[in-house]
Parts: structure tokens; sequence; C-alpha cells
């Protein structure tokens, strides 16, 4: 579509598109909702042509980790490009969505209408049947660019936040931006502040995430005794925790990424993870979950 056409009408069954004056239809066969575990959402078109497309939005993420190997110069400029305009986007708080698409076989979409049809009459376990029926269609996708919008705060909300900081309330956030669009938004609404000190925790593995999460207990001054680490464990008391006098305080902020709250909650992390928390929960101005 270019920036001349425009939507005519739409349905469940077909969308019929208006381009020069001239109407297309496009037949809809099948639509994959959003989800929070997939993180994107899809349709299937059959174009005049008769020729049949996935196309599919959702966040960066996501639709990244399913395109196609390097498809040539092109493909890889148009990716660079790509990359960049989000890092832009995201850095003026603007939110985020990658689109891509890429043909259908007669085979595949046999395949796929029917396992579509039998999981979205399913009783039991519909959901997951439906994200398994969807990444049938949704991998090795072609990458065609990325859009951005500002969702603007609503008034009086930045006046709201300082108030309750001035109350001496403390601040949770969990949002499902992108870190740079989080702290930016975050710093457009007063939750950040310029004085604060940010701990941010963005870890691509599991050995990355535990180096910052010990950076960060320096980084807040978090002392924890042998007796004080044994002791939480079971009993996630605040006794041996205990936040040296600093000479000057800082407001703290802890910033982490949806990635690495996928490694800092494993197992082997859970109680070291706890410890920081509890710290945090004392200690912390605010905290910002970013999950994409």
């Amino acid at each position: 579509m270019s920036f001349e056409d425009t939507f005519y009408f739409l349905s469940m069954e077909e969308v019929v598109i208006n381009r020069s004056y001239v109407k297309f239809r496009l037949g809809v066969l099948g639509m994959h909702e959003f989800d929070s575990v997939r993180k994107r959402m899809s349709v299937v078109i059959r174009y005049p042509n008769d020729a049949v497309k996935v196309l599919v939005k959702g966040a960066d993420s996501s639709v990244l980790s399913i395109l196609a190997k390097d498809l040539g110069k092109d493909d890889h400029a148009r990716r660079s490009a790509t990359y960049s305009h989000l890092t832009e986007y995201s850095s003026q708080g603007l939110r985020t969505l990658v689109i891509a698409a890429r043909d259908l076989t007669e085979e595949e979409l046999e395949l796929w209408q029917c396992r579509f049809d039998d999981a979205s009459t399913s009783l039991t376990d519909r959901a997951a049947r439906l994200r398994q029926t969807a990444a049938l269609i949704e991998c090795d996708l072609n990458l065609l660019g990325a859009t951005a919008i500002e969702d603007k705060l609503q008034e009086g909300v930045p006046e709201a936040i300082e108030s309750l900081r001035q109350a001496g309330i403390k601040v949770w956030v969990l949002t499902g931006d992108k870190q740079e669009t989080a702290m930016s938004i975050g710093l457009s609404c007063k939750l950040l502040t310029p004085d604060m000190e940010q701990i941010i925790i963005n870890g691509n593995s599991e050995n990355d995430c535990r180096k910052l999460l010990s950076d960060a207990k320096a980084k807040c001054g978090l002392n924890l005794s042998n007796k004080g680490s044994q002791y939480l464990k079971c009993n996630a008391e605040m006794d041996y925790l205990q936040r040296p006098e600093r000479k000057e305080e800082v407001p703290l902020a802890l910033i982490i990424d949806g990635n690495s709250l996928v490694y800092i909650l494993e197992k082997e992390l859970e109680s070291e993870v706890r410890i920081i928390f509890l710290c945090f929960t004392q200690h912390m101005d605010l905290i910002l979950y970013c999950t994409f």
C-alpha cells in the first residue's frame, strides 16, 4: 500500500482498498490475533491475482526473530535502515511495530487452513493450538519496514506522578514498550528525573544478568551477610538487608528489559533476584519493567 491507498471497506471476510479511484478486493482467509506470548498478530490475505500472503506485525523483538535469512544486498540494506529507524523512534518515545510478510504456497495454505479450522473450534487448549498453527506460517518472513506513532500522555499525568513522589509513594511500572521507549516516556511523564541514578539490567545471557545484578547490588550499597542470605531464602525478611549511609543520597531507578526478566527469573538466580528486589522495595524510588 502507498500513502494514496485508502481503506474503502473492511470486514472479517474481505478488505476493499481504493487506489486512485480503483477498488481492489482482498479476501481475508484467517487471522491470528495478538497475544502476549507471540507479541504479534498476522492475517492471511488472498489477492485479486490469486496470490496468497501472510502479513505480520508486532514487537520488533518478536518479528525480527522470525525473518528469513539475509536474502541479499537489498534485504541487508533494508534491515540496517529499519534497525536504525527503530532505535531513533524509540529514543523519541514513539511506539513501534515491525511489519513483515511472505507468500504462501497452495500446500502451505491447505495445511494451515486445516489446522486453523481445527484449532479455532477446539474446546480444549484452544490458545496453545492457535499459537502452534500460527507458527506454521509466521516464519521465514521478508521484512517490509517499521511504523511509529506517538501515544500522548493524558492531561495531568506528569503532575499526578510528581505529587505521588512528593508524598513519598514509590512507583513501580510494568510496560510493554522497548527499553528506550519506556525510558523516554518515563522522562516525559516525570517518572524518571535527570538527578536519578539509573541501574539498567539488559543482559543477553544468564552470565550477563548475573554480573549486572552483582553490579546493581554494589551500586545501591547493599550489604548482605551469609546468615542473611540463608534466612531470606526461607523467610524473605528484611532483617539482614542493610544499605549503608551515603554521603549524598541520590534517587535510584531500576530499569529491566524483557530478555533480562527471562534470565533473572531462572531458578538458579531466583534467590539472588529476590534479595535485590527486597532491597529495591525499601530503597528504590522507581522500578521500571520493560517486557518487550
